[in-house]
């Protein structure tokens, strides 16, 4: 009796401990409760709704919570949630030169800004390989890196000088058997894109598109300077590549008649140099007269059918012609430059910035898809970006959109990134002012989740 009285007495006890919540279980689950979510479907914000995140995961979106919530509630009442948001034209090698500590604090600063993806679009494969095991295994705090390793080029290579300070920057494929070499090569350290830029060979090239599609490697093409490419962006389309990286890239493609036929004259590694750049002037003096729009519309149709995203990178426009002409002042020696020198320098880059942004007012309006992309490494310089999309006349749900759904469903990874849904990625930011009526908006930071775990404030 005795027995069955103990044994009565312990199974009342484990009854009562298991009727009792789990509290570790409590402590990761989390509801933003009354808040508008961004939707990437209609690219409208939803009446407000509750998020419920268990673990690292959303477990549930919706109206109506009926049964009592065990966990951390946070009222999010006129505030306003988007996804995780990428940059799509990042180079982070450049971080390691300031020491460990800066670049922890950076890549950090992504974050606490609710830039929690990027695609790393040319750097020193062993650098990015290892800032991004070191993010992955939680060592540090930053975003999901993305990433080509160096820049694919037909030697001699534009940038071939960095890779004195960062080891294979930039990698040479000039011919097939360095593709069949480099890109596997690439793919075993981690890439999931590669990058090709500037000068390549056609016949390599055809055969570059060929491997990375074998190894599920997405391109992002650069055609390289303003004009004379050796790839263009529409052969590039021709061959099957889906991202186009810098406004610029349209130009040499859309020129009127008389233009293109003397700038594919020029075109090659025997082409005049000098007579190319008197061409350059010369075109960049008529700006947006340069353009063909019958040509105009023509890429943008092909762009819209092969589903082909254009990263404008603008922000690089901002600083452009000083570095132009700090790096033609070093490159001659000399601390001033002969007045026809900078004039050209300044003519040439003033050119291109109007043809770029009205390129992207141009293609924006006829539904092109872009993606959002600094083309550095600022925390900031994200915002910038969109602003000056927004400027050239790109919706913020698009520009929203171009830092959300767009690029996740690029690198295919949309099961589980891009937007806020049962399954997806607890990767949220919250902000205080709705981004749809004012862009900066995505500024206005209240609260920044990454997979699950508060990350700011």
């Amino acid at each position: 009796m005795r027995v069955s009285i103990v044994m009565l007495a312990m199974l009342q006890l484990v009854a009562a401990a298991a009727a009792q919540p789990d509290q570790g279980a409590e402590n990761q689950r989390l509801m933003l409760s009354n808040i508008r979510i961004f939707d990437v479907g209609t690219g409208q914000m939803m009446p407000a709704q509750n998020i419920i995140i268990e673990g690292s995961t959303i477990s549930f979106v919706g109206k109506i919570w009926d049964a009592p919530f065990r966990g951390r509630e946070i009222d999010c009442r006129g505030k306003f949630a988007v996804p995780g948001l990428f940059d799509s034209h990042i180079h982070m090698t450049e971080l390691t030169r300031h020491g460990d500590d800066s670049l922890q604090s950076i890549l950090k600063a992504f974050v606490e800004r609710g830039v929690m993806q990027v695609r790393d679009v040319g750097g020193s494969i062993d650098v990015v390989s290892e800032m991004a095991r070191r993010i992955e295994t939680g060592e540090i705090i930053g975003p999901e890196m993305f990433y080509t390793g160096p820049m694919l080029e037909k030697s001699p290579m534009l940038w071939e000088g960095v890779n004195d300070t960062f080891p294979d920057f930039t990698a040479a494929i000039n011919t097939i058997e360095d593709v069949d070499s480099l890109l596997p090569t690439l793919a075993e350290q981690g890439a999931r894109l590669v990058k090709t830029f500037n000068k390549c060979d056609s016949t390599v090239y055809g055969h570059l598109v060929e491997v990375a599609r074998q190894l599920s490697l997405k391109i992002v093409h650069d055609p390289g300077t303003p004009l004379f490419h050796w790839i263009p962006m529409d052969k590039a389309i021709e061959m099957g590549v889906t991202s186009i990286e810098h406004a610029k890239a349209p130009w040499p493609v859309v020129l009127s008649d008389d233009l293109k036929e003397e700038h594919d004259r020029l075109i090659g590694p025997d082409a005049d140099q000098a007579a190319c750049r008197m061409f350059m002037t010369k075109v960049a003096a008529m700006g947006t007269e340069s353009i063909s729009l019958e040509r105009l519309g023509q890429l943008a149709a092909r762009m819209t059918e092969n589903e082909v995203y254009l990263c404008p990178t603008l922000n690089v426009l901002e600083s452009m012609e000083e570095n132009a002409l700090e790096a033609t002042r070093n490159g001659m020696g000399i601390d001033t430059l002969p007045e026809q020198v900078e004039q050209m320098i300044k003519t040439s880059v003033a050119g291109m910035a109007a043809v770029s942004r009205y390129f992207v007012t141009e293609l924006s309006r006829t539904r092109v898809k872009m993606f959002v992309g600094q083309d550095g490494y600022d925390p900031s310089a994200t915002f910038t970006e969109m602003q000056l999309m927004n400027d050239c006349g790109v919706s913020a749900a698009e520009i929203i959109k171009g830092a959300t759904i767009y690029p996740a469903e690029w690198l295919g990874v949309s099961y589980r990134l891009g937007s806020i849904m049962p399954g997806k990625q607890a990767n949220i930011l919250v902000v205080d002012a709705n981004p749809l009526e004012d862009i900066g908006n995505l500024e206005q930071t209240f609260l920044v989740i990454k997979s699950g775990s508060v990350i700011y404030p």
